[in-house]
């Protein structure tokens, strides 16, 4: 296992090296201003795997999970040491996260290491991401995903099996543009992705305003809950979504094309079709349509606009008007955010293509 100061000076060679690269860029490459940079601390409220928890498909299937990091200050550099258990999942692919602004290989400078070995947090394996940005100006700010990663199951696998994911806080490190390295240390944060059965395909379907998909909530008269079919025919494995928000299809002797359609009352109607069960990820739900004619209207916004300020109680209107709240869960309120989403999708159809609403990603 590396300690943190081989890491500490390997990013500090990675620098050295970026910065001897930038001497010899031209000076309006290099920016007017870059010799008045300051340096600026670096600091971070912690990190969170999103989902912290997921399943994938046994047998060569496909998850992704992105590494978030929350509160993010005058990040100009990082080393993100992540540990897996090989047995179980090995990382396919891994791309920049969506935090990161500019462009890779213009903006900034990313190295992905493979095969390495166990690490203090867990797993069997690991590998390391670089990113240093080559504007000393330009930092990473706020909270969203440092690093998106697409996991492949193992072949071998069993279904069951739990691989771990983790970012090893000892091996990593956070530095500002002056390669300083944050005064908080980079956490243990850990992950886990179950093996489960075979799919064809794996869709996960997301609510505007943040409720996870997979609740079901008791209302009267009618039951809340995502429904999901297949071809017209099929549903979820299982019968529906589940907790984690994900709607898996096993059914081996239905060929393509698939044709997805998702609904739940208080928002619109979506259906998306592939051939390809791999181009398969997400369906989002967009808020607002309470009365489900598959429209946002004015009857729509007259319909939370009467229920402002009110609890969310037993009714299936109420319920559905709950779009917003803390942690994938409805806040039990009616108020001012979830008006303002059914006032922004107003004039809407549905079904809609399932695409993200502005600000939205997958996964969620």
């Amino acid at each position: 296992m590396q300690s943190k100061s081989l890491f500490k000076l390997a990013f500090v060679a990675l620098t050295v090296g970026l910065l001897a690269a930038m001497a010899l860029l031209p000076a309006a490459a290099q920016g007017p201003d870059d010799g008045d940079v300051s340096i600026q601390m670096v600091d971070f409220g912690g990190f969170t795997w999103n989902p912290a928890a997921t399943l994938v498909a046994r047998g060569d299937g496909t998850v992704k999970t992105k590494l978030v990091i929350t509160g993010a200050q005058q990040i100009s550099g990082f080393t993100l040491a992540i540990g897996y258990n090989a047995s179980v999942v090995k990382p396919d692919t891994i791309n920049p996260g969506d935090l990161l602004p500019g462009t890779r290989g213009v903006d900034y400078f990313m190295t992905v290491n493979t095969g390495g070995g166990a690490l203090e947090c867990g797993g069997d394996s690991s590998f390391t991401v670089n990113v240093a940005y080559f504007d000393p100006a330009k930092t990473v700010n706020g909270t969203g995903a440092l690093v998106s990663i697409l996991w492949r199951s193992d072949p071998d696998a069993a279904v069951g099996d739990v691989g771990t994911i983790c970012l090893d806080g000892i091996n990593s490190l956070v530095v500002d543009n002056g390669g300083l390295p944050s005064t908080t240390p980079v956490p243990n944060t850990l992950g886990t992705i179950t093996i489960d059965p075979a799919n064809l395909f794996k869709i996960q379907i997301g609510l505007e305003g943040g409720k996870n998909s997979g609740l079901n909530v008791v209302a009267v008269p009618s039951l809340i809950f995502t429904d999901v079919t297949i071809n017209g025919i099929y549903p979820c494995d299982g019968g529906g979504v589940n907790a984690q928000g994900f709607c898996a299809f096993n059914n081996g002797t239905v060929g393509p094309p698939y044709t997805v359609k998702v609904s739940r009352i208080g928002y619109l109607d979506a259906s998306i079709s592939f051939t390809n069960p791999s181009n398969a990820s997400s369906v989002w739900l967009l808020a607002g349509d309470l009365n489900k004619d598959n429209k946002v209207n004015i009857l729509d916004i007259q319909l939370v606009a009467s229920l402002l300020g009110s609890p969310a109680g037993p009714s299936t209107l109420s319920q559905a008007a709950d779009y917003s709240g803390p942690g994938f869960a409805p806040d039990g309120v009616i108020n001012i955010i979830d008006l303002v989403l059914v006032a922004k999708n107003f004039g809407l159809n549905g079904p809609t293509n399932g695409a993200p609403p502005s600000g939205g990603s997958f996964p969620f």
